[in-house]
């Protein structure tokens, strides 16, 4: 197992040099390690989609000529084909307007304590360059996740996923120095629609995410 080195201290954050309390018990966080798993559409279908080909047949097609005219219509119509299109899923977006953003993501390490969650969108990330981590857990209707309830999964350039709403996420990890995004998001603030949970606070745990 390839351990990935963090960033963030398990210390308690006092000053080595003070002298502590003896009547105060200093505990050390608990570490909950998350092996970062392929993305699949299967593995990732509880958190939202992974765009992948599916094996099934297309939606759509279009046969014809780019001079004599193009035919549309079900997948399968006469002629030479030019373009086959797969239904994946509606995306949903409550309030303001969808737009398409640009995000880029520094290396600061794999631990990580706090996930947030987006109940009135979808949130998807299209990958652009950079080999990056995302930590997700599923949505709970009522109540707030378990260290135990999260998985890590490796996202690689060109993959795409729609987070769904009221999954619980932090991303991204990147593996290298940064890795770059497209999302789009209707949130335009970065406290609009965001529920935010920290193990440290309910579990006193920290989530590492390692290779294998």
């Amino acid at each position: 197992m390839l351990l990935m080195p963090a960033v963030q201290s398990l210390g308690t954050g006092s000053d080595p040099g003070q002298a502590h309390d003896p009547g105060v018990i200093v505990t050390t966080p608990a570490v909950h390690r998350l092996v970062a798993e392929p993305l699949t559409p299967e593995s990732f279908a509880t958190y939202g989609r992974y765009a992948a080909q599916p094996e099934r047949a297309p939606d759509w097609g279009a046969s014809g000529s780019r001079l004599d005219g193009v035919k549309e219509g079900r997948a399968g119509i006469a002629g030479a084909p030019i373009a086959e299109l797969w239904n994946l899923g509606d995306l949903s977006y409550d309030g303001d307007v969808p737009y398409m953003g640009f995000v880029r993501y520094f290396r600061i390490g794999f631990r990580v304590s706090e996930l947030e969650r987006h109940t009135q969108e979808t949130q998807t990330w299209i990958a652009r360059r950079g080999t990056s981590f995302v930590v997700v857990a599923p949505p709970t209707p009522s109540g707030i996740p378990y260290p135990s309830d999260t998985r890590a999964f490796l996202v690689e350039p060109g993959d795409v996923i729609a987070i769904g709403r009221g999954a619980w996420m932090c991303h991204f990890f990147p593996i290298g120095r940064v890795a770059t995004y497209t999302v789009i998001t209707a949130r335009r603030a970065p406290e609009q629609d965001r529920d935010l949970v920290n193990f440290l606070e309910t579990a006193d745990t920290v989530l590492e995410i390692v290779l294998e």
